[in-house]
């Protein structure tokens, strides 16, 4: 076992219980820095008020939304980041470029519609946004809820071995077809 072996093992043990994925080392708590600009852009139309919480908002690293958080273990977030596997980091920073960008880029397309007052260009944008955005959160979540759970490859062949019963030689059991739902 190597040292990042040895250090994601501990990290694994002392998330145990809180609120960030002992497989990943992800919590998703970050996703509120998406969330929360997600709901006001949904706003915006009917809600012009709000263009200025929108234009404040920035894209900020995961290690610094926590330092920023009153997230009660954003100290250990913040640790327990730096030993992420691979597998999760690349595409979970992948995901955050692509928000960050999406974001940025709408929110210089409404600040100019709302600054003309032309709502029904606000709506239209925010419209075309929305399921792109949604949609990148729930992959985000996907991963940092990632949970690696494997079997045996000769437990998933036994499911599809021939039973020998009288009515139907080449058949297999209820009992089998059941396990594969539970």
């Amino acid at each position: 076992m190597n040292i990042e072996d040895a250090e994601y093992l501990k990290y694994q043990k002392l998330v145990v219980g809180k609120n960030i994925n002992p497989q990943t080392l992800l919590a998703t708590d970050y996703l509120n820095h998406f969330n929360e600009i997600h709901m006001l852009l949904g706003m915006l139309a009917d809600l012009p008020d709000c263009l200025d919480d929108i234009i404040n908002w920035k894209a900020i690293s995961y290690q610094k939304h926590f330092e920023q958080s009153i997230f009660q273990d954003k100290d250990l977030a913040i640790q327990a980041y730096n030993h992420v596997p691979t597998r999760y980091k690349l595409p979970f920073e992948q995901h955050i470029a692509e928000m960050d960008n999406l974001l940025l880029s709408t929110i210089a397309v409404v600040q100019k519609a709302v600054k003309i007052d032309n709502m029904e260009k606000v709506r239209k944008v925010v419209n075309d946004y929305s399921p792109k955005m949604e949609n990148l959160i729930e992959q985000c979540s996907a991963i940092i809820n990632s949970k690696k759970t494997t079997t045996q490859q000769e437990h998933i062949d036994d499911y599809f071995l021939p039973v020998e019963n009288d009515e139907n030689k080449n058949t297999i059991d209820q009992n089998s077809i059941d396990d594969l739902f539970n």
